[in-house]
């Protein structure tokens, strides 16, 4: 399965969003539930989902769904649309 098949729907259930919630809409400062808190408990589901481990200057940065679409590809879970075009390592 394509990695982005399994984020935006962790997203939008982890938020409890509509389904035709669009990905760019999806940052920290748009939902007032995505607080501190909230930030550890996605970050443990991110890395449970996708068997990564982000470090403390990685979790700081991620405040939004492409801010974590390329933390993921970082990690070498690539997504079609990414930088490089997709490559899983």
């Amino acid at each position: 399965m394509d990695p982005e098949d399994r984020l935006l729907p962790l997203l939008l259930e982890f938020f409890e969003l509509p389904a035709g919630t669009r990905p760019e809409n999806i940052t920290q400062q748009s939902l007032p539930a995505w607080d501190s808190l909230a930030t550890v408990q996605l970050i443990t589901d991110l890395e449970r989902a996708f068997s990564v481990r982000f470090d403390i200057e990685e979790i700081v940065k991620l405040r939004s769904y492409e801010e974590i679409r390329d933390a993921l590809c970082r990690q070498g879970v690539c997504f079609d649309n990414s930088p490089d075009g997709g490559k899983e390592n």
